[in-house]
Order: C-alpha cells, then sequence, then structure tokens
C-alpha cells in the first residue's frame, strides 16, 4: 500500500448519517401509528442541525445540490413531526411555528394544510380559512393554479364543521393532517 493515511468511520457517527437514521426511524414510527415516538425520533434528528446546511464551506454547483437536497430533506422532517404532533393534540404549541414556516415557505401546501388544521382545532376556524384563502391568491398571482384538491376537501370540511377534523384517538386517522 502506498503512503498516506487510511480513515476507518465504523465507529465515527456523522451528524447526517445519525440524522438520516433517526429521520427514518421517525417515519416508520408514524407509519406504525406510534406519533409520541415519532415525534421524539424526529424531533432529535432536527436537534442535530444547526444553521443552513455546510454554511460555512464553499459552495460548488454540486455542492449547491446537495445542500439543497439537505434543506428539502430537513423541511420533509420538520412536516412529518408536525404531522405527528398533530395527532398528539399538540394543536396549540404548533399555530406559532406553522405560521413561521408558511411564510418561510409560502407555496407549500402542506405546511398550509397544517396550519389550518391547527388553527380549526384551537377553534379559529375563520383564520383557518384565511390562510387558504392567502395561499389561493398567491398561488393564483404566481403560477396561475388553483390549491390542490386536498386544500379544497379541507376547506370543505372546515366550512361544514365536519367532526372528522377534530381530534381523534390514535388508531383513527380520518380528515387529519397529511403524513408524506
Amino acid at each position: 500500500m502506498g503512503g498516506g493515511y487510511m480513515l476507518f468511520t465504523k465507529r465515527i457517527t456523522l451528524d447526517i448519517t445519525e440524522y438520516e437514521r433517526l429521520d427514518r426511524a421517525g417515519r416508520m414510527a408514524i407509519r406504525a401509528g406510534d406519533n409520541a415516538e415519532a415525534s421524539a425520533l424526529l424531533r432529535a434528528a432536527l436537534d442535530l442541525w444547526r444553521g443552513p446546511a455546510l454554511v460555512n464551506v464553499d459552495s460548488s454547483r454540486l455542492l449547491c445540490a446537495q445542500i439543497a437536497r439537505m434543506e428539502e430533506c430537513r423541511l420533509t422532517t420538520q412536516e412529518h413531526r408536525i404531522y405527528a404532533e398533530l395527532q398528539l393534540g399538540g394543536h396549540h404549541d404548533l399555530v406559532a411555528e406553522l405560521f413561521a414556516l408558511t411564510a418561510a415557505h409560502p407555496l407549500n401546501e402542506k405546511l398550509h394544510a397544517h396550519l389550518m388544521l391547527a388553527l380549526y382545532r384551537c377553534g379559529r376556524r375563520a383564520e383557518a380559512l384565511s390562510v387558504l384563502r392567502g395561499l389561493r391568491a398567491q398561488l393564483v398571482m404566481e403560477l396561475g393554479l388553483e390549491p390542490s384538491p386536498f386544500l379544497a376537501a379541507l376547506e370543505q370540511s372546515m366550512l361544514s364543521g365536519d367532526p372528522s377534523l377534530e381530534l381523534r384517538g390514535s388508531g383513527d386517522r380520518r380528515g387529519q393532517a397529511v403524513a408524506s
């Protein structure tokens, strides 16, 4: 073997590999219906983040693509954690975070749906419907699109006071926020 060093990583845990492990386990817990475990695992995954991905590294085109992938993964993990916490009745605690996330991601329909459901469960139906009106205006203005059929159905459920939107036991997911 030539000169140089060889690095063995069997005993080294990188933040990204630990994040991916926790994220995967959290998603599996959601599929299994264990929202408390999912919330804990996904929070642990997100706790590994300390600001924007690879912020102190010079960005090449390839690295920019990796940064975008990592940031999108982070957002998806946040969406899944919020879903799990909505299933656990955490709607009051999620409203402020969801307002911030929808402001940062103004075209993300899933985040808007989570915010609408959280507001609705807090007894703030008018505000929940207003969130959809704002999203609809933005989608039409920027993209010429109407909100997804899921959001239209959520709006109708809210307008009719559909009891399936209320918090149910952990085994019943009818009318609740979308996980994937």
